[in-house]
């Protein structure tokens, strides 16, 4: 019995040519190339949606900025000696104030809001801004020759907190912290404005 001869797909072990064999390998190659490709690229995704939200908790919890101005205000060391005022002495009045409102909480616009407010009683205004040293609900921050200013501001907001830096001159700063509402109603600062301050621990009261 004559046997025919084996053809060229028989002749492989799996029954394929080596042509079908290579294009399976490289079918296979690309394929895992492709895979790679797409972890790599899922996995930058992660990376960048990591970051991003990341970066938005941080946004969140800062401060917001005020339109057009610095984000942030350094404040001076605290190691500093009052001016004792004349026993008997009142606030200066609001135009002889220098005050510059800064937010420390996430509500956006605050400083500003507040800012049009004492800038319409009478005070000077600098540049609303941000801080994050607002420790309490409201601080008023002035230097040795400030009492009498702040103790002004101190008419728009009684609850402030005080705290003495060594800055010079009489400007203060008005830091707003989360638990701050509201400035004073207009009549009720208008008058304490006439009443003596307390004078600073310290300094004679005759």
């Amino acid at each position: 019995m004559t046997v025919p001869p084996s053809s060229h797909r028989d002749a492989h072990p799996y029954g394929r040519s080596s042509d079908d064999v290579r294009r399976r390998e490289l079918r296979v190659r690309r394929t895992r190339r492709l895979r790679a490709v797409q972890l790599a690229i899922f996995s930058l995704l992660v990376i960048v949606l990591i970051g991003v939200g990341v970066y938005a908790v941080g946004e969140f919890r800062r401060p917001s900025a005020e339109q057009g101005v610095i984000a942030q205000k350094s404040f001076g060391e605290e190691e500093a000696e009052v001016t004792c005022p004349d026993p008997g002495a009142v606030p200066l009045p609001p135009g002889d104030v220098t005050v510059t409102v800064l937010n420390g909480t996430s509500r956006g616009g605050l400083a500003g809001e507040v800012t049009e407010q004492l800038g319409s009683r009478g005070f000077t205004m600098g540049d609303a801004g941000n801080t994050k040293k607002a420790d309490s609900a409201v601080t008023i921050v002035y230097g040795p020759d400030g009492y009498l200013a702040a103790q002004s501001v101190r008419t728009q907001v009684p609850d402030a907190a005080l705290r003495l830096d060594d800055r010079e001159g009489a400007e203060v700063d008005l830091l707003l912290g989360n638990g701050f509402s509201e400035i004073a109603p207009e009549d009720d600062a208008a008058a304490a404005l006439e009443d003596a301050v307390e004078m600073p621990e310290g300094c004679p009261t005759e």
